[in-house]
């Protein structure tokens, strides 16, 4: 049986939701300046805190202030500190992490 659905792939989105999305939207989205902070490439040889990479210009630490899926620590609202795997961001570019919620 010849398959008639387009490639799609399977995205996890916050809340334990899975959306299905064809190739060709996500085609229209891609972005060749963009860089995931959480992708495998970036971690081979993990000896930074996670959620931040090193910039090779500079030096210095880089926080992605867009969403993504990826280890972070953060503060939960009793003050006690959390790890997780979460869709979150640092919005200040600095340690401070917001978690994505619905």
């Amino acid at each position: 049986m010849a398959e008639t659905s387009p490639d799609c792939f399977l995205i996890l989105l916050p809340g334990g939701r899975v959306a299905r999305v064809p190739i060709a939207v996500l085609e229209r989205y891609a972005d060749p300046e963009a860089k995931l902070q959480h992708g495998p490439e970036e971690h081979a040889d993990d000896v930074v805190a996670h959620s931040m990479t090193i910039d090779a210009a500079t030096g210095a630490s880089v926080w992605h202030t867009e969403w993504e899926l990826g280890q972070c620590d953060y503060t939960d609202e009793s003050g006690f500190p959390r790890n997780a795997y979460a869709w979150h961001r640092h919005p200040l570019g600095t340690e401070y992490t917001e978690i994505y919620q619905k």
